[in-house]
């Protein structure tokens, strides 16, 4: 009788064994990896989006209010055949510096080399020293008097069409007077600081 208790106990205790000790399901592995890249996916889309929004808006109303300007002047250009459509974004010139003698680059399509927005070029690269985006040059760091993301800044980049009109400074800094009213100005200056 002890060796058949003894048997029924290594049995329940071989079967518990086997069931503890049986590898994972190799399928659940992969899943929950691709829950969380499919949500980083998505994240960084919505990212993508929320950029493209506010430059799209921050190029709307600086249109606006180059046009506002233009007509209470009376300086209205009239169009050129000879010109192209696209050239409405070559009008938005961004120049930094102490007297703003240096082109940091336009306030247009990202796909265009000058373009402020376009990452990879000079002008909106985070490394490169002419661009607003890098936290070290003149015209983005925090610190620096022609900077557009310093809040103290008395000499930070202005906007000038390329008829040479200004359309004010573009700056976190909201006391000064000149500085550039649009709303989305402030808005896309904060979020490119902020990165």
């Amino acid at each position: 009788m002890q060796t058949g208790t003894a048997r029924v106990l290594l049995m329940t205790l071989g079967l518990s064994c086997m069931a503890s000790c049986s590898p994972p399901e190799p399928a659940a592995a992969p899943q929950s990896k691709a829950e969380p890249d499919g949500q980083l996916e998505r994240e960084q889309l919505a990212l993508q989006r929320r950029r493209l929004q506010l430059e799209n808006r921050l190029l709307t109303e600086l249109r606006k209010l180059r046009e506002s300007r233009q007509a209470s002047t009376g300086a209205a250009e009239p169009a050129r055949d000879d010109e192209p459509t696209s050239t409405t974004d070559c009008e938005l010139l961004v120049f930094g510096g102490a007297i703003h003698e240096a082109f940091i680059g336009c306030l247009c399509d990202e796909s265009r080399a000058d373009s402020v927005f376009n990452r990879l070029g000079e002008h909106g690269s985070d490394l490169s020293p002419m661009s607003m985006r890098n936290k070290f040059s003149p015209y983005g760091s925090n610190y620096d008097d022609t900077s557009a993301c310093n809040a103290a800044a008395t000499h930070p980049p202005v906007v000038v069409t390329s008829e040479g009109k200004s359309l004010g400074l573009l700056t976190i800094n909201a006391s000064l007077k000149k500085r550039i009213p649009a709303p989305s100005a402030a808005d896309w200056l904060t979020r490119m600081c902020g990165e």
